[in-house]
């Protein structure tokens, strides 16, 4: 008896199970895009450390991966996320990578927490990239954000 009453439930806790997997994937799945042989993928930022003013740095990450002899310039705006007003600008970057060969890296860029509002800051990254192969440059991506994250000051 005891045996088919719980047959039930465990068909009930994997009907469920199944159902929330999917759910999962997208919630953590990464921004990435892909162009002309690289793919570069902004990354949530997260805390670094204090500097010597007292104030929280930021490292903004982001993989890129690239194939054997392309040049990626990278764009990468770090912004903080408002829910009324438009959100803050806080800082541009602009680099150029030279692949050759193909490889994955981590590239950042670290910035003071910023101190835009009362309460927590809510950081992002915005990027957009262009790759250079055998003299030919491709038109710069779409711009893809980085999952946000909160700090406080």
């Amino acid at each position: 008896m005891k045996l088919t009453s719980r047959r039930p439930r465990r068909a009930l806790g994997a009907a469920l199970l199944a159902a929330a997997l999917p759910l999962v994937a997208v919630s953590t799945a990464l921004a990435s895009t892909t162009e002309s042989g690289c793919t570069v993928s902004p990354l949530r930022p997260v805390f670094d450390h204090v500097n010597s003013a007292g104030v929280k740095v930021i490292r903004y990450n982001m993989t890129v991966t690239c194939d054997a002899g392309r040049t990626v310039e990278i764009e990468q705006h770090v912004h903080e996320a408002d829910t009324i007003n438009a959100d803050d600008h806080i800082t541009t970057s602009n680099r150029l990578r030279f692949f050759g060969s193909t490889d994955t890296v981590t590239m950042w860029l670290e910035n003071s927490l910023p101190d835009t509002e009362i309460g927590d800051e809510e950081m992002y990254q915005h990027v957009s990239f262009r790759v250079t192969s055998n003299g030919v440059t491709s038109p710069w991506t779409d711009w893809e954000d980085s999952p946000e994250q909160q700090f406080s000051k």
